[in-house]
């Protein structure tokens, strides 16, 4: 799990230019001057998500008392499969070095087919195609999100990788266990590094709404695969104390791209640092 760059360009531009790219049908010709004529309070509306977006308070907004037929007609504007989305996605996805990232950063385990509206579109339908209100994810990601995004008390239940900058301390961890033989892995959250409480309340939300725990857990042979066959490939070459290093120096490279966080790095330097795991290959 990383951060990721918000959208650099103009955010209203953006709305008008999807707005732009619709076209009316045989049996809706008024449908973009419909929404045209709402454009004096989308843009205001975007004015104000300019601002708690820059404080990082986006939970303090408040919709707009649009009807239901309009907001039905403003949430039409959302295509993910549009030419101007996928440009977006791809945008967002590139890393520094030119190169896509393609896996949903809200889980880190599935790729990115849909974006995560921070600020559902069933409630603030003005932000549907707001650039900076759209994440790149996973649609099972989306899909346990949903239309909760705050508590009572105004407080974000989900990590906005926009805004919230992920600490470089370890909070996750795992637990290995050996039964008959086969690994069992229990991961968890725990903060003995200090990181900021609230930030930490928010970490723990966003995992366990998001079922992260268990699914790192569900997709775990993917990790022990790879790993396994990279040290059967070495250990007729290399002593295993040379392969544990290459592997360790490997994964904390990973982390430096994937994540301080990364599960699958994470899992990796508990199994080589495991003598019960490696005992395996001697």
């Amino acid at each position: 799990m990383r951060n990721l760059g918000p959208y650099s360009g103009d955010d209203f531009q953006f709305h008008q230019n999807i707005l732009a790219s619709k076209r009316n049908s045989a049996l809706d010709p008024d449908y973009k001057a419909r929404v045209s004529g709402h454009n004096p309070n989308i843009e205001a509306k975007f004015d104000e998500y300019r601002i708690a977006f820059n404080s990082n308070s986006l939970e303090s907004l408040t919709s707009h008392p649009f009807s239901d037929i309009d907001r039905a007609d403003i949430n039409r504007l959302y295509s993910f499969k549009s030419k101007l989305i996928q440009e977006l996605k791809i945008d967002i996805t590139t890393t520094e070095s030119n190169r896509i990232m393609n896996t949903c950063q809200n889980c880190t385990i599935s790729e990115v087919n849909s974006f995560d509206h921070y600020i559902p579109k069933e409630e603030y339908c003005e932000f549907v195609v707001n650039p900076k209100n759209l994440f790149p994810s996973c649609t099972r990601c989306n899909s346990f999100k949903n239309a909760v995004w705050k508590d009572e008390n105004d407080n974000g239940l989900f990590l906005n990788l926009y805004l919230d900058e992920l600490p470089e301390e370890q909070y996750l961890f795992v637990n290995l266990e050996f039964e008959d033989g086969v690994v069992i892995a229990n991961f968890s959250l725990d903060n003995p590094n200090g990181i900021d409480g609230s930030l930490y309340d928010k970490i723990v939300s966003h995992y366990s709404r998001l079922y992260l725990l268990e699914r790192f857990t569900e997709n775990m042979d993917s990790v022990m695969v790879t790993l396994e066959n990279t040290i059967n490939s070495f250990k007729g070459r290399l002593p295993i104390a040379e392969i544990v290093d290459s592997i360790l120096e490997n994964s904390e490279r990973n982390k430096q791209y994937f994540g301080h966080n990364y599960w699958k790095s994470i899992m990796e330097i508990a199994l080589v640092s495991n003598e019960d795991y490696l005992s395996r290959f001697i």
